[in-house]
């Protein structure tokens, strides 16, 4: 399960994916946020109208905005006007930019044990579905019956899914909102929260150093259009 990932950083005792816009929740005054680099510090910058539409598949509309704010001289990634512009530039949809990954971050370690914690699977972000690499998803309810059949069936770790078993999933707690509301814990995110026991001593100096820091699950699924 150890896996490769995209660059990460603590903010308010959390762990955020840094430059990459999501959709604030429902209510918010903008509607979208991002998590970027000020200085040594991590800031959330918040922008975008929740009233206003995207065209930036109209030529006209995409050019008209773009010369309002001056996009071509945003440079800077702490300002809303930077992360406006990126959203009006031709090419990449805003569900690509938006689009959250399923790989979660190993956020904890505990060295005596062996054991490395992080997200397994991540079915929505502040109450957005999060498309995996194939743009599918895996809704809350149904990744918390994988999780209880996978542990009392297999808890089985590889590296990179190949090879043999290094370690086993020995903590498992699937998230969904009602699970989250029912123990009082606060998270912007459902999914599958685990923590594996890594037997192999060159896949335990991997996840130390960083090299392997995010956990991707494998299986066999029946697959349904949405």
């Amino acid at each position: 399960m150890p896996h490769s990932s995209v660059e990460k950083a603590d903010y308010q005792g959390r762990s955020v994916e840094l430059d990459k816009p999501f959709r604030m929740p429902a209510g918010s005054t903008k509607k979208f946020g991002v998590y970027v680099k000020d200085g040594d510090k991590v800031k959330k910058v918040t922008f975008g109208d929740p009233n206003m539409e995207i065209r930036r598949d109209d030529p006209d509309a995409r050019a008209n905005f773009r010369s309002r704010h001056s996009c071509d001289t945003a440079t800077d990634k702490t300002s809303a006007r930077y992360w406006s512009c990126r959203m009006w530039e031709s090419g990449t949809s805003v569900s690509e930019l938006t689009k959250v990954s399923v790989e979660g971050q190993i956020v904890k370690q505990l060295d005596e044990e062996r054991l490395a914690f992080g997200w397994a699977y991540v079915s929505t972000v502040n109450g957005e579905i999060s498309l995996d690499h194939s743009e599918e998803f895996i809704r809350p309810d149904q990744i918390a019956k994988a999780a209880t059949n996978f542990m009392l069936s297999m808890r089985t770790a590889k590296a990179m899914h190949t090879g043999g078993k290094i370690g086993e999933v020995v903590h498992s707690m699937p998230l969904t909102n009602e699970i989250a509301k029912a123990l009082g814990i606060q998270s912007d995110r459902e999914g599958w929260m685990i923590a594996i026991r890594i037997n192999d001593d060159q896949v335990w100096q991997d996840v130390k150093s960083g090299k392997l820091s995010a956990f991707s699950i494998g299986g066999r699924a029946l697959k349904e259009m949405v």
